[in-house]
């Protein structure tokens, strides 16, 4: 007896949920000075580490999708001063896993994504916030680094041959 696994290429389900993200990502408005930021900054992470495919992809292996710009979870969680529909990803996850959830286990998350501009964001905002009640440095930036992701794995099916 053989056992072997049998399992979808992990990249349609990037593909797709990325496709979906775009789709679902607000865009600005007149005189936005970076129009599509938020919608072309959503990054693959093939186990902690950004990736521009998942080829590498094996068994036992996370994929997440998340967005690095600052305001990213002021929109995940309806906290823009302007409207924009909120849950993106929240949302994206619901419909990656109805279409492939017999394949791929999808689910919201936060995660950390650990890059410069967060950084830099977190001291402008501080000092936009100077007058107004705010949290402490170490809380503000725990919460600026963990950002709305998706994280996808592969269900894994044993077939007798």
């Amino acid at each position: 007896m053989r056992i072997v696994f049998r399992y979808l290429a992990m990249q349609d389900v990037v593909d797709f949920a990325l496709e979906t993200l775009r789709q679902r990502s607000p865009v600005g408005s007149v005189g936005d000075p970076h129009p599509g930021l938020y919608r072309d900054s959503h990054m693959v992470f093939l186990n902690g580490h950004v990736v521009s495919d998942v080829s590498a992809f094996r068994r036992g292996d996370q994929i997440n999708i998340s967005n690095p710009v600052p305001y990213a979870r002021k929109i995940e969680i309806g906290r823009m001063k302007m409207k924009v529909a909120p849950k993106i990803y929240q949302e994206t996850a619901l419909i990656v896993a109805a279409r492939y959830g017999n394949r791929a286990a999808v689910k919201f998350t936060f995660m950390p994504v650990r890059f410069g501009d967060i950084a830099a964001y977190a001291a402008f905002s501080r000092q936009i916030k100077a007058g107004r009640r705010r949290m402490s440095d170490k809380a503000r930036q725990a919460w600026l680094v963990r950002q709305p992701a998706l994280e996808i794995r592969a269900r894994w099916r044993l077939s007798h041959g």
